[in-house]
């Protein structure tokens, strides 16, 4: 019987998130000399891609089931908690930022969201009527953004430079997706989802700039 068939969802989510990890380290220190920008990059966007998309999925499917108007009503939504991680908002702030920059940014943004996802992968099974596709997207999007920040951080340090070691800003709310009210448990989900739809769509638009900046000189269309 194949492996994959005789483990939990949680294991076969480890196993490929070990696979992913060796993959970098393997790029990092393979014999045969470093990969190439041009592969490292095409790999970053590939991974950031297909994060962005289990993360809209889960928006979406969060949307489509549980959203309505009675636990949403005279609550207002807060900024995203990565909102204090200074980032260009149009193409001509992105092509006047520095590549080095670029990368920190995103690779804070990709620190930042480490804690909150652990606690919306816990919080997913809480979900009165929640599928093992909700489950399964949001335990890959917690891994494929540990997968893709090593990446970028591998492409950062060609250009010998590092992400400063620091505090990351703090996601609030947290502990309402642990709260027994169904109406506070929905919406601390609903502005957490959102927030990661949004962060991970912005990790995504970067990288495929600084792919097209990087590799094809800015002779590039974007998807």
């Amino acid at each position: 019987m194949p492996l994959a068939l005789t483990l939990p969802n949680a294991g076969i989510c480890m196993l490929l998130l070990v696979s992913n990890l060796l993959l970098w380290e393997h790029v990092a220190s393979k014999p045969t000399g470093p990969m190439s920008i041009e592969d490292l990059y095409y790999r970053v966007v590939d991974q950031s891609h297909t994060t962005y998309y289990l993360a809209a999925d889960l928006y979406h499917e969060f949307d489509m089931k549980y959203f309505n108007s009675s636990w949403i009503k005279d609550r207002r939504l807060s900024l995203c908690h990565t909102a204090s991680i200074h980032t260009p908002e149009s193409r001509e702030e992105i092509h006047e930022t520095k590549t080095e920059d670029l990368l920190k940014a995103m690779i804070n943004i990709s620190h930042a969201w480490e804690e909150p996802l652990r606690h919306l992968v816990s919080a997913v099974p809480t979900l009165p009527g929640a599928s093992d596709k909700m489950l399964k997207r949001a335990s890959a999007v917690k891994n494929r953004t540990r997968v893709l920040q090593e990446g970028m951080k591998i492409i950062l340090s060609r250009s010998h430079k590092e992400v400063e070691k620091g505090a990351y800003p703090a996601c609030s709310g947290l502990a309402d997706l642990q709260s027994s009210d169904e109406d506070t448990l929905r919406f601390a989900f609903y502005g957490l989802v959102r927030c990661l739809k949004r962060d991970t769509h912005k990790i995504d638009t970067y990288l495929k700039m600084l792919r097209c900046r990087e590799i094809f000189y800015n002779e590039c269309f974007f998807e």
